[in-house]
């Protein structure tokens, strides 16, 4: 099996996010060429299956640079698959598979990246209620079937009502009849720490520079992996 994942991807997900930003033809069609460019090592082994695996490919998340929801998704899943035929000369079998969640679980978590990252100044309740325009992830994955069901499956799997961190990751696997009863989780690195998202607002309300605060949230997070 082959395979491309995010750190392959690095070009193609930057132009993704930009896209979603900016909605040009010029920016979508370096999304395009950036992606192009990552399948050409494959070149050659349209046999062989292939997953393809970003979140960027999405867009960028909610709640930064005036992106409230993932209204791009479904034209850059078209750029997708478009790229795909063209690499398997019309003949590759694609499956897009959407991992979401209920709204109240996406709205933390999207929460949680932001104010980690960014000097968000909304409590959770204040930033939900900006959110809610985005929270309607089946309405994404309804999007991206009207533009590619011709063409390719979509499908979607809600990880707030399942126990089993691999299953995703397994479900993948299957689609292209690879085995995964051998797969070992890893540590869950974007695990929320209780009280944090709180004492980092605190920081975002301070009048301390924007370096400061991304610096004593650096050290805050350090301080917890070596507790």
């Amino acid at each position: 099996m082959n395979f491309l994942v995010p750190r392959d991807l690095k070009e193609a997900g930057f132009a993704a996010r930009r896209y979603s930003i900016l909605q040009e033809d010029r920016v979508l069609a370096r999304f395009r060429k950036r992606f192009r460019q990552a399948l050409a090592p494959f070149e050659g082994q349209t046999d062989t299956p292939l997953l393809v695996s970003s979140e960027e490919f999405a867009g960028l998340i909610p709640g930064r640079n005036n992106v409230w929801s993932y209204s791009q998704t479904h034209v850059l899943a078209d750029a997708v698959l478009d790229e795909i035929d063209k690499f398997a000369n019309g003949n590759a079998r694609t499956t897009f598979l959407f991992t979401t969640r209920n709204r109240a679980d996406w709205i933390r978590s999207v929460y949680w990246q932001n104010i980690r990252s960014n000097r968000i100044r909304e409590d959770l309740s204040e930033y939900a209620d900006l959110l809610q325009q985005g929270t309607d992830l089946e309405g994404v994955v309804s999007r991206v079937k009207n533009a590619v069901s011709s063409r390719a499956d979509v499908l979607s799997l809600n990880v707030s009502e399942l126990n089993d961190r691999l299953f995703p990751v397994a479900k993948a696997l299957s689609m292209l009849n690879v085995r995964s009863d051998d797969l070992t989780p890893v540590s869950n690195l974007n695990v929320q720490p209780v009280g944090v998202a709180e004492y980092f607002l605190e920081l975002n309300r301070s009048p301390m520079t924007d370096e400061e605060v991304m610096a004593a949230k650096r050290a805050h997070l350090d301080s917890l992996r070596t507790s």
